[in-house]
């Protein structure tokens, strides 16, 4: 009944529904034509779902569950995935130039080998994430919880690393940064 309500207030207000919910159309659609740039899918339900190699740049994907999702070789470029569930999501190889991953979760989340040029991560949480051998370059990491992760050979030059938690983490040339790591590999 609270839900219900919830909905129709939001509705009323002329903003989106909680969905929480994926759309089989949708996800047959995506993955027959292997693209959909710059679609609306906020507030949607992605978990599991094999999105490999769709080409998604500058969709929308505010507060999405994606937790489980494949997006290997996927494009994602400019892409909104701010507040995302991101927990355990393969984007191997991706392209996620400029993408916006702030306040995400990427807990346990691959991007190795992927492509994230300028993207924002400011206040991620990605404990445990893979970004080895990833490009990182210019990447805004401010307040990330990156504690544990692997950087080994990743690109992360000028990469903006001001009060990130790195202790646990593999850094790029493998070693293993000391307890108490914020802001650079100790």
């Amino acid at each position: 009944m609270g839900r219900t309500l919830a909905g129709l207030l939001l509705l009323l207000c002329g903003l989106p529904a909680l969905s929480w919910s994926a759309d089989e159309a949708l996800v047959t659609r995506l993955k027959n034509e292997r693209a959909c740039k710059k679609c609306d899918f906020q507030y949607t339900d992605w978990q599991g779902v094999d999105l490999s190699g769709v080409d998604v740049s500058g969709a929308f994907f505010l507060k999405c569950r994606m937790n489980g999702v494949k997006l290997t070789d996927g494009r994602l470029v400019w892409s909104n995935l701010e507040m995302a569930e991101l927990i355990e999501a393969d984007l191997s190889r991706a392209d996620l130039t400029g993408a916006d991953l702030r306040q995400s979760n990427l807990t346990r989340a691959k991007f190795t080998k992927a492509y994230l040029y300028g993207a924002n991560m400011a206040g991620a949480k990605a404990v445990e994430a893979d970004f080895s051998d990833a490009f990182l370059k210019g990447i805004n990491l401010t307040g990330a919880d990156l504690r544990s992760s692997n950087f080994k050979g990743a690109n992360l030059e000028r990469a903006v690393l001001t009060d990130v938690l790195l202790d646990g983490a593999i850094w790029t040339d493998g070693k293993i940064c000391a307890a108490k790591s914020k802001g650079e590999c100790r």
